[in-house]
């Protein structure tokens, strides 16, 4: 099996397939485990809007909370909690249907007041708070450390990672998926995961199919360190501003959503030449 992207879900898909026995090859067009993955803010919400997806999310948080007993690599992980803010009455009633959702789930979770949420996170001020969960599972990741953990476990179980070799093209036969085209030459495989991330449209157009993915900028921002702030520093987000916060090498991470975020038709070879715009910010 040939997998084309070694970011988080490709590491972890060669890791969880070469425990199981299967022979695993994970090509990387750059270093390993260099674009978007260790880019992510690393930020675990276990409650959401349907059962099957709350139950995935938190299945994630079992595994990263097990995840250097598992595959014997370090993870920084953190389970400092996770506090939600409404500010308006509208996502106060949301915040009412997720502590719902969340309990029948079996996730903690609970409204609380603001001078609770203070005491555990005492940069927050409290103007215009209409209502505030706290979540104390949720937890956040180094998240650079995530995809190269899964490879350095794999390669130990057999795995072979090939960084610096693309896929350029693919053989497809009666069968279907024959072989992956490379710089090194053509890989046998009857099977090919495309785990690109946000170049996964382009390998998936390769193989003639149409995958309705689009590559879209998020962008965050860490502040110097500040004086009271550790890990201990529960995550917050604000729903209608559609921010959130969290600890980060002593200082703080922020990081918000646009409504109309860049889609660029086109990315570079590497992200880090994607320019950051701190005017979004």
């Amino acid at each position: 099996m040939v997998i084309v992207g070694s970011g988080a879900f490709g590491a972890s898909a060669a890791y969880h397939l070469v425990r199981r026995g299967v022979r695993v090859t994970v090509l990387e067009r750059a270093a390993l485990a260099s674009q978007t993955s260790p880019r992510a803010a690393g930020l675990t919400s276990q409650v959401r809007a349907t059962p099957a997806l709350t139950k995935l999310a938190q299945r994630a948080v079992a595994k990263l909370a097990a995840f250097t007993a598992e595959t014997g690599e370090p993870l920084r992980f953190t389970q400092s909690g996770a506090l939600k803010i409404a500010r308006t009455e509208r996502d106060a009633d949301q915040l009412a249907r997720e502590v719902a959702r969340g309990r029948a789930a079996g996730v903690p979770i609970d409204i609380v007041s603001v001078a609770e949420a203070q005491e555990r996170m005492p940069i927050l001020g409290a103007r215009g708070i209409v209502a505030i969960t706290w979540s104390p599972t949720d937890c956040n990741v180094e998240p650079s450390e995530l995809p190269i953990g899964y490879l350095r476990a794999a390669e130990k179980l057999g795995a072979s990672l090939l960084p610096h070799t693309a896929a350029t093209g693919f053989e497809v036969g009666p069968r279907g998926i024959e072989g992956v085209r490379t710089a090194r030459g053509t890989m046998a495989t009857r099977v090919v995961v495309d785990a690109a991330g946000a170049w996964a449209r382009l390998i998936a157009t390769m193989l003639g199919a149409q995958l309705p993915v689009v590559p879209t900028r998020h962008q965050l921002l860490i502040t110097e360190p500040i004086a009271g702030v550790g890990p201990e520093l529960p995550i917050a987000r604000v729903i209608d501003a559609n921010v959130y916060v969290r600890h980060e090498r002593g200082g703080l991470m922020l990081g918000g959503y646009e409504s109309d975020p860049l889609q660029p038709d086109a990315l570079p070879d590497d992200v880090s030449a994607l320019p950051l715009d701190v005017e979004v910010l």
